[in-house]
């Protein structure tokens, strides 16, 4: 494997007066080595003040300046004023920014150029570009474009910008800085790939979005056996190229070299069945079983299938109502081999522990692997999804609050992140902000069933029956086959007052599914106004090990049953006080 590199550093213009230092390029400010929290655009106005220290700047050119192309109110540049003064913790407004009446303002300090080092902390990988002069091997040059971002993400000091949201710039002409700015990054990492046969080539390059300068040019030829080890050097490079401080614990993934095991057929379906694995359908998920399948039977050894395997399972009994126990059965020996084969493997960890609490109810055990999985994986979005799955359900809402906003901070595009922020918001009783979160949601994505099953849910808790009915509807049209989205309709349409269609609904529900989980007629008889009826389901659910129980303490759906002592009891049993 041939490697061949250029590194140019980039110096940042700053200046420096009293206690301060100012980077123009990170657009920061720091008082004696510790940051000062202010607005980028505060920043971007002391800035243009600083450089013309001594004389006004008038209040127009100010504005054109931070907010070029945008029309703003005058009031905006006088909060970035206010703000700087109070940040600066001046005596009086004359120390360090005078107003000059009628005119703008003055800085007034004397100031030391300087040079500072260019921090980065934050990164989006764009979609590698496919140079095979073959569009089916598109899936190949995707796969490189996760398996990296997969492995910065490792850095905890590096917040990396996940799969989901960058591929949306695939074969999207935009220039770096309007992506970087979309996606709130310091630096864009671009790349191609170029696959003849089992040899390749990867060549990569990085860039400061601030300054559109080059820092970072790698070309690696190798052969898909070093495909790894490849992969793992271009994430320390990348990494060395920005700076991004390494602990001892970082440097060790990011420097091992794995071979496929054994042969390179079992990568190819494997990034095939992650190409699949992304289609949020019951096809999307089948078909990328089938790759994950093949993947393990042609290479035994590769972790990354199994966990693959072990999720979209998962997502099967979660989402498109597989019977659990049969999906359970053959997720939880994928998740365990994965693990098994790679400790380091974050995603196997993940897996596995949702396994854990969906399966078995060992919320332990499910609080340490999804821990794990953070540790491991500290800018990977998909962990701390499963993460905060695990904290709302065990009613710590805040926390999961908390962890599903820093995922979406990680994926900002993804209806994923977007929408598991809105069904936290909904598990912590704050409806309203729920409702607007998963609106957000639809925008990005109007198609997905999902969504409207969520707002159509959050919508029925604040009484605004006719809206969510209409969601629910929707959600379940877009997706007829989703057994949740249906029984949430007819909970939807009983608590609406809508007694008959709703019953006339559950009728055909149970005539035309061989297998409805005893938590979804619980539902429906909530929505009835059955309240025994509903307890009698739910402990048919708890005898089943139904695993929507571990949601019985927080769903706002069974706070009408909540005082009864059966329903407490069921609390308990499923591993928590009431």
């Amino acid at each position: 494997m041939n490697r061949i590199r250029s590194v140019n550093t980039l110096p940042s213009p700053g200046y420096e007066f009293g206690p301060y230092r100012l980077n123009v390029t990170n657009r920061s400010l720091e008082c004696r080595g510790e940051v000062v929290a202010l607005p980028p655009k505060a920043v971007e106005v002391l800035a243009e003040l600083v450089k013309r220290s001594g004389e006004v700047v008038g209040k127009r050119e100010l504005m054109e300046a931070v907010w070029p192309e945008t029309f703003v109110e005058e009031a905006n540049l006088n909060q970035m004023i206010f703000l700087l003064r109070r940040a600066l913790e001046a005596n009086d407004e004359s120390e360090y920014i005078t107003t000059v009446p009628r005119r703008g303002y003055r800085f007034n300090t004397g100031v030391r150029a300087v040079k500072v080092p260019c921090r980065i902390d934050s990164l989006a990988v764009l979609p590698f570009a496919n140079l095979s002069g073959n569009s089916s091997q598109d899936y190949f040059a995707d796969g490189i474009t996760e398996a990296l971002i997969a492995e910065l993400s490792k850095i905890s000091s590096l917040r990396v910008v996940s799969r989901t949201s960058v591929m949306c710039y695939k074969r999207k002409p935009e220039p770096v800085g309007q992506i970087a700015r979309a996606l709130r990054v310091q630096a864009i990492v671009e790349g191609s790939v170029v696959k003849a046969g089992d040899r390749l080539r990867i060549t990569v390059q990085l860039i400061h979005a601030g300054s559109d300068q080059h820092l970072w040019i790698g070309v690696y030829d190798g052969t898909i056996s070093e495909l790894f080890e490849v992969q793992s050097k271009v994430a320390f490079d990348v990494a060395t190229g920005i700076r991004a401080e390494l602990n001892r614990t970082e440097k060790g993934p990011l420097t091992v070299s794995r071979k496929i095991s054994p042969e390179a057929h079992s990568l190819y379906l494997y990034l095939k069945g992650r190409n699949f694995a992304r289609i949020l359908t019951e096809e999307g998920q089948r078909k990328a079983i089938q790759h994950f399948q093949r993947s393990v039977q042609a290479g035994p050894e590769y972790a990354p299938a199994y966990a693959g395997l072990a999720e979209c399972l998962i997502e099967l009994a979660y989402f498109f109502g597989m019977d659990p126990k049969k999906a359970f059965a053959e997720a939880k020996p994928a998740a365990l081999k994965a693990v098994a084969l790679d400790e380091e493997f974050a995603e196997g960890h993940a897996a596995l522990g949702l396994l854990r609490l969906l399966d078995e109810w060992d919320w332990e055990a499910a609080d340490a692997e999804t821990q794990r999985a953070i540790e491991l994986a500290p800018g990977n979005p998909y962990v701390y999804w499963k993460r905060g799955v695990f904290l709302r359900y065990a009613g710590r809402c805040d926390d999961s609050i908390a962890i599903h906003l820093h995922a979406e901070s990680l994926d900002p595009f993804s209806i994923v992140a977007v929408q598991e922020v809105g069904f936290a918001l909904y598990y912590a009783r704050r409806f309203d902000e729920a409702a607007a979160q998963i609106q957000k949601a639809i925008e990005l994505e109007p198609a997905w069933d999902q969504l409207y099953f969520g707002l159509g849910l959050v919508l029925l808790q604040q009484r605004r029956f006719e809206e969510a009915i209409s969601a629910l509807q929707t959600a379940v049209q877009k997706e007829p086959g989703n057994v949740f989205s249906v029984a949430a309709l007819i909970y939807g349409l009983g608590h609406a007052g809508q007694k008959e269609e709703a019953k006339r609904h559950l009728d055909q529900l149970m005539k035309k599914y061989e297998y409805v989980p005893c938590w979804f007629l619980a539902m429906a008889w909530v929505g009835l106004s059955e309240n025994e009826r509903a307890l009698q389901a739910l402990e048919q659910a708890f005898r089943n090990h139904e695993p929507c129980m571990v949601s019985l303490k927080v769903d706002a759906i069974f706070d009408p049953l909540s005082e009864d002592s059966r329903f407490k009891e069921m609390v308990r049993g499923v591993g928590l006080e009431p």
